[in-house]
């Protein structure tokens, strides 16, 4: 070996490492970092780089439609300083994306435009929370393509959204409202039996992810105990005073005055909350589904509001959506239903385009990455 030229030697040894490091010269935004820090965003236990099927990707196809449109007006650029020299595309549609997917590496858009003749692609940023749409997706069941997600991002404003909802329920305002309608001055007769004060209650969150944690930090913040429910492990945050399994639903749901599903759908949530669920709530609780319509059984839900089983309900989603005009579970006492529209917000774009951009940063390093979804699992 000391008898090779030195040439030879900076090119065997040292260029490679000159060229590693200009790769890791894209460091994480403040942004980006305070933002994994609020929300306490989750990383992947190993690099992307280890992880089966990554490649340094060529060609990255960038979904930016009307709807989701970045504020800043040079986001393009924003997002290449990402990536350095690595190809991004934009496309509007999904028309648009017919034309660039054959040889895409790398898809940042919804997860159900995926199809098979993706062949090389290695990773899709799905733009939902939620992966259902997708479950029997045939390419991202493969273990060589990753799949994330955009949990937590929504979270702040679907937990206003919740807490918003537990008020109305909890204060009886949509009797005042409805009574400002018809401009009637009346007071409830029984307001000590009515309304319920919050602050020494206790919310059960079903689903303990990034959302579920910021329904929980803001119930905790009101003075409220918080439990919540996890199917994979006990961990929780400090703001939940305990952390049950799926087989604790009915005991942890027997005690709490309002429980909030925020489980994605899976074969083990459809259905859910069904009436023997109902029947086990305090007949003073309130139920708020913030996660699918399905993991409701809209008939036992309805029934449990005509009969008194539970206090009240408060639904962004439902089964089926949208309701259609004539179904009875818009006359069911005490409910408010909300059109599936909890998480836009005038902040939740500018969350979203900084978790797209740092993921990008991540994947393209080899870094570990943020949201990853096991799809067989469901979320």
């Amino acid at each position: 070996m000391r008898h090779l030229p030195a040439i030879f030697l900076f090119l065997l040894f040292i260029l490679p490492t000159l060229v590693i490091a200009k790769d890791h010269q894209v460091k994480a935004d403040s942004d980006a970092v305070e933002l994994i820090r609020e929300l306490e965003i989750r990383e992947s236990k190993q690099p992307a780089r280890d992880m089966p099927g990554w490649k340094a990707p060529n060609k990255i196809v960038v979904l930016v439609p009307n709807n989701r449109i970045p504020t800043r007006p040079d986001y393009k650029e924003w997002l290449q300083s990402a990536v350095g020299d690595t190809q991004l595309v934009f496309v509007k549609s999904a028309e648009e994306l017919e034309l660039e997917k054959e040889d895409a590496d790398v898809y940042l858009g919804f997860c159900q435009h995926v199809t098979e003749d993706m062949e090389t692609l290695t990773w899709v940023q799905n733009y939902f929370v939620g992966v259902d749409r997708c479950a029997n997706n045939k390419t991202l069941l493969k273990d060589s393509v990753l799949l994330t997600n955009t949990s937590a991002i929504p979270g702040p404003g679907m937990a206003e959204h919740t807490i918003a909802m537990m008020l109305m329920l909890t204060k009886k305002m949509t009797i005042f409202y409805n009574q400002q309608q018809q401009q009637i001055w009346k007071r409830l007769e029984s307001p000590s039996t009515q309304v319920m004060e919050v602050g020494d209650k206790t919310m059960l969150v079903v689903g303990l992810g990034g959302i579920g944690r910021q329904i929980a930090k803001r119930a905790h913040g009101l003075g409220m105990t918080v439990k919540g429910i996890r199917n994979s492990s006990r961990e929780g945050p400090d703001y939940v005073s305990y952390v049950g399994l799926a087989d604790e639903l009915t005991k942890l749901a027997a005690e709490a005055d309002v429980v909030v599903n925020i489980t994605p759908l899976t074969k083990s949530t459809t259905g859910l909350y069904d009436k023997a669920f109902f029947k086990t709530m305090k007949p003073t609780a309130y139920f708020i589904n913030m996660g699918r319509g399905k993991s409701v059984v809209t008939e036992d839900l309805l029934a449990a509001l005509q009969n008194g089983d539970i206090a009240g309900a408060g639904v962004d989603v439902t089964n089926p959506e949208p309701l259609p005009a004539d179904h009875p579970l818009w006359k069911a006492p005490n409910i408010i239903i909300t059109p599936h529209n909890s998480a836009p917000s005038d902040q939740m774009l500018e969350r979203f385009w900084i978790l797209a951009r740092e993921n990008l940063r991540r994947y393209v390093a080899g870094e570990k990455m943020l949201n990853v979804v096991n799809l067989k699992r469901g979320y």
